[in-house]
């Protein structure tokens, strides 16, 4: 996917706008960050002045305050020195970049975000989501979330060394690497559930286990009080091999929970687990994706979490463990640091300046007096006239809507979406 960071949007808008110049430092300012010096300065225009950028704003860009925003108070040719009306946070030393603008880049920020919005509602963002197994009771089940040494949902059996393994990977970004430092250790996840309403039923538990030593590594069902259902270990083979447990809860189980296990001085992998026991047929459809999905598929080979999707067949509802596939749309991210990063590129980046100077005029539209009215009003007409002709131009296709075949169908309440399957799967438990 093509990318577009905050940076080049404001040069691009500002370059549009006749407003834009990029300078670096040529010495250290004071140390209290009330001036910076350079001496490029006298090469600009009306630079020989006294005060001539009186009033301008300063972004640093690179060094300790880049992305903070001071307005001048003057400038002085004679020394190459600008001094600002309030101090950065920090000196601005020699070699620093920054950039002048005439008006205030927050309002450019601004601008760009009601740009960036627009875009969002004629050309949405299409999105691809394979975070939702059939039936899955787990957590975090492809440890995509990672936090302070912690993957979200899941507990450590001791005090092993985890990290998020990001080449190493059977499905999505990332998996969970765990090294067993100094006995036994692991992952675990407890399911919530009532023990005595699933005795006797069966639970499913896989997960994708890598490994380079035999005899190491695998994954456990704890029932309780010491009691456990265990895979063998992987072999050692230097590849991700499929475990899997299916088994019926015992009557003595009071809890039932995955464990991920890894023998002393030694390092697992595992990726991509889940555990089953009943159908489900509610699931949430991720936030990010705001319209859709209009389309849903399902994994095919179970042996192959990044093989071929296929769509649920009518009448018989979805297959337990396996990922579902959701495509809908979602919208543009609006940045909030000049290195975030927005999810179009060429020639789409025109369409969002183009949006970006109309907001932008329409704005100084408020704020002007009379005299100026009549400027910023053609200005932003033009530019809204730039940017509807552009989207004629590049207008993407609409995304059409899937046949469910009273498959499944999608709800919304005050705290989500859901997809909800609507067939009956009682009779045919996988």
């Amino acid at each position: 996917m093509a990318t577009t960071t905050r940076a080049v949007l404001r040069q691009r808008l500002s370059e549009a706008m006749g407003d834009y110049i990029s300078l670096t430092t040529t010495s250290n300012g004071a140390t209290n960050g009330a001036t910076l010096i350079d001496s490029g300065l006298r090469d600009l225009p009306g630079g020989r002045d006294e005060d001539a950028f009186e009033g301008w704003y300063v972004l640093i860009t690179s060094g300790d305050a880049s992305g903070q925003i001071k307005r001048i108070l003057h400038s002085r040719p004679t020394n190459n020195t600008i001094t600002l009306q309030t101090g950065f946070t920090a000196q601005i030393v020699s070699s620093v970049t920054y950039e002048l603008h005439r008006q205030d880049p927050t309002l450019k920020h601004n601008a760009i975000n009601r740009g960036i919005e627009e875009l969002s509602a004629q050309v949405p963002l299409p999105l691809r989501d394979e975070t939702l197994v059939v039936d899955n009771a787990l957590t975090n089940w492809d440890f995509e979330t990672f936090a302070s040494s912690a993957f979200t949902g899941w507990s450590s059996t001791g005090t092993p060394t985890l990290t998020q393994n990001t080449s190493i990977v059977m499905h999505g970004d990332g998996a969970a690497s765990v090294a067993a430092t100094g006995a036994t250790e692991g992952l675990y996840q407890s399911l919530t559930i009532n023990t005595n309403e699933v005795t006797n039923k069966q639970v499913t538990f896989e997960c994708w286990v890598y490994a380079t030593v035999a005899d190491a590594v695998r994954i456990r069902i704890l029932w309780g009080s010491g009691s456990y259902e265990s895979h063998g270990y992987h072999s050692g083979s230097d590849q991700w091999e499929l475990q899997s447990i299916q088994v019926t809860v015992p009557t003595t189980a009071t809890e039932i929970t995955a464990v991920l296990e890894v023998t002393t001085g030694n390092t697992g992998i595992f990726d991509a687990a889940w555990v089953s026991i009943q159908h489900l047929y509610k699931y949430t459809i991720p936030s990010s994706m705001v319209t859709g999905p209009n389309y849903i598929s399902q994994q095919l080979d179970r042996f192959d979490p990044s093989g071929t999707y296929v769509p649920v067949i009518r009448g018989t509802g979805p297959e337990t463990g396996r990922i579902l596939r959701l495509e809908g749309k979602g919208i543009l991210a609006r940045p909030s640091s000049d290195t975030d990063t927005i999810e179009v590129g060429e020639p789409y980046v025109n369409i969002i300046t183009s949006y970006a100077a109309m907001f932008y005029n329409r704005i100084l539209l408020s704020q002007s007096s009379q005299q100026q009215r009549t400027r910023y009003s053609e200005d932003m007409e033009m530019w809204g006239r730039e940017a509807q002709s552009l989207m004629q131009e590049l207008r993407r296709p609409r995304m059409s809507a899937q046949r469910s075949d009273n498959t499944w169908h999608i709800e919304e309440d005050s705290s989500g979406r859901y997809i909800v399957f609507d067939i009956n799967r009682t009779a045919s438990r996988e």
